[in-house]
């Protein structure tokens, strides 16, 4: 059975950021790319940062999350729903369980950083939903 994976607009307003990370583990480095799209599927802004010294594929994609909430407020953008293919990710920034995990620091400065907005909103996609950002962070 063939799912259809389609991206689908954030509500007048709202700004989707899409972001996501490729990782070496040889060389432990990373880049994250990070896609911010409005209403009408509108392109406002892309970007790609690379990071040394990254522990895992897991770190990654946390680092490229604080990366779109670092990118949305210097772009200006107040509310934002921020969509990535890691599950982990999002469920521990989703969750209000303490996390003890090695992704805990970064998880807490993502919740630090969500402060300067009026809304943000954490969404796993599946990877199909998230080529555009996964292809800029390849090619970084």
């Amino acid at each position: 059975m063939q799912r259809n994976v389609l991206w689908r607009p954030p509500k007048s307003g709202v700004i989707k950021l899409n972001f996501d990370a490729s990782f070496a583990s040889n060389t432990n480095f990373s880049i994250s790319a990070v896609l911010a799209n409005d209403l009408e599927g509108q392109i406002m802004g892309a970007c790609t940062y690379p990071l040394l010294d990254v522990a895992d594929a897991f770190v990654a994609e946390a680092k490229a999350c604080e990366r779109a909430l670092y990118f949305a407020l210097a772009m200006g953008f107040r509310k934002v729903i921020l969509e990535g293919d890691s599950l982990t990710v999002i469920k521990k920034l989703n969750s209000n369980i303490v996390d003890r995990s090695v992704l805990s620091p970064i998880s807490q400065h993502i919740r630090f950083l969500a402060g300067f907005f009026k809304e943000v909103t954490y969404l796993f996609v599946p990877r199909e939903a998230n080529k555009a950002t996964q292809e800029l962070a390849m090619d970084g």
